[in-house]
């Protein structure tokens, strides 16, 4: 099983779907596309568990401990835990070649992403794990503690509204644990 060093998370509107691109310990990549369906029955768990820590996660985002919501692309770079800086994935001069060539850096991607089915949730006291199961290449696991936890739903909120699908799913005190803008970067999760 792979595990995943750093994730992307994007909300492709042509496709209606989001897609989870994600940096494996082994040096490569994976590229997921996950359904509204999907994602509602992983909120459902990681809500929950963050509801059980919502009060440590009060207080650190009331002393700015949690890290910053970047919910543009990013540039996935073959070095797993290096910071990525936000900027559109593939730089201008990159993307007219692509252009050129036929294949823009979105086609590129959106060929290779592979449709989840099935993910797998583990909980712990400190730590959720997400199974990633694709049906064509080997399963990959996302661990993450609590302020990691919160950043990538935070990010998903994000981009949940951006996609202005339904804010059903989502409960208000996610809202108010979001209100103060952060400062601390985590470093892996976009």
């Amino acid at each position: 099983m792979l595990t995943l060093q750093r994730i992307t998370s994007e909300y492709i509107a042509t496709e209606d779907r989001f897609r989870l691109s994600g940096i494996t310990d082994k040096g490569g990549e994976v590229s997921y596309w996950v359904t509204q369906r999907l994602l509602l029955r992983l909120l459902n768990f990681l809500l929950d568990w963050l509801e059980t820590h919502r009060e440590e996660l009060e207080r650190q985002a009331a002393t700015d401990m949690l890290g910053p919501v970047v919910t543009r692309a990013s540039k996935l770079s073959g070095q797993a835990g290096a910071e990525d800086s936000a900027e559109e994935a593939g730089s201008g001069e990159e993307s007219e070649k692509e252009a050129e060539a036929g294949e823009t850096p979105e086609a590129s991607k959106a060929a290779s992403a592979e449709l989840l089915f099935e993910a797998d949730i583990r909980i712990a006291a400190t730590r959720i794990t997400v199974v990633f199961k694709p049906r064509k290449s080997e399963h990959a696991q996302l661990s993450l503690q609590l302020d990691e936890a919160w950043q990538w739903v935070a990010i998903l909120h994000t981009l949940w509204k951006r996609a202005e699908w339904n804010l059903s799913a989502w409960p208000d005190w996610v809202e108010e644990v979001k209100a103060p803008h952060p400062s601390k970067s985590v470093g892996y999760l976009h």
